[in-house]
């Protein structure tokens, strides 16, 4: 169920995305590109940066082809131009980020006028993370030790080491530094872009627990508020 839902939140990522040769993207918080290169294809870009804190997966991004790859610590000014992009997309990053005001300005200071960002990550009041905070369990999303995970036996990942999961996801790179610190709802993560001048667009929900296949489909459609993973196309004006 879990890998439906973020196959069905990719494919959301992609619904937000419209062809627009002539624009500069960055992915935030790239990975090792595979998805960056989907997001190119989609976007039909000439001109795609990719930014991440982790250098091996920055060079798997290289080796897939990213034009222009970029070291940074989301954490403090990015060196990117500003008012240089006229897309960003930041696909499960905001989640790991502690400084969530600095993170959405930085964002807002290196688009265009007129461009939006695409904005991906898991959702607080998800079904299975409501059920779990109601019996007295940490909720699925949040991550509270590096060392292991902790607080709710039915995740998949209880008591191993935290994040170190994800590394078969991007080109056998350990993630475990970079623990799930501020989850958001969907009315939230809307709301806290628009305190920094951004305008809400489009947002969809994907995963539906218990939900599975077009039923669950079908309900994060209609129910994005409590769906696993969330996304919005916020714009600049």
């Amino acid at each position: 169920m879990w890998q439906e839902a973020m196959n069905h939140n990719v494919e959301n990522i992609l619904s937000l995305l419209r062809k627009d040769p002539k624009a500069n993207v960055v992915d935030i918080g790239c990975g090792d590109g595979k998805l960056t290169m989907q997001f190119k294809e989609k976007i039909h870009s000439r001109k795609m940066t990719g930014v991440d804190g982790l250098r091996d997966r920055l060079k798997a991004a290289k080796q897939r082809g990213i034009d222009g790859i970029i070291l940074a610590n989301l954490e403090k000014k990015w060196p990117l131009p500003s008012g240089y992009f006229d897309i960003v997309i930041a696909n499960q990053v905001i989640e790991h980020i502690v400084d969530i005001d600095h993170f959405i300005e930085e964002i807002y200071r290196v688009l265009k006028p007129g461009g939006y960002c695409i904005i991906s990550t898991e959702n607080l009041s998800s079904w299975h993370n409501i059920i779990s905070l109601m019996f007295g369990f940490q909720d699925f999303s949040h991550h509270l030790l590096r060392k292991k995970h902790v607080g709710n036996p039915f995740s998949p990942h209880y008591r191993e080491k935290t994040a170190s999961w994800s590394a078969k996801d991007n080109s056998g790179v350990d993630d475990s530094l970079h623990l799930h610190v501020k989850i958001f709802t969907y009315r939230s993560l809307i709301e806290a872009f628009e305190v920094f001048g951004f305008r809400f667009e489009k947002g969809c929900g994907s995963g539906y627990y218990p939900l599975c296949g077009a039923l669950g489909f079908f309900a994060s459609r209609v129910d994005p508020y409590h769906s696993h993973f969330i996304s919005v196309q916020m714009r600049k004006p």
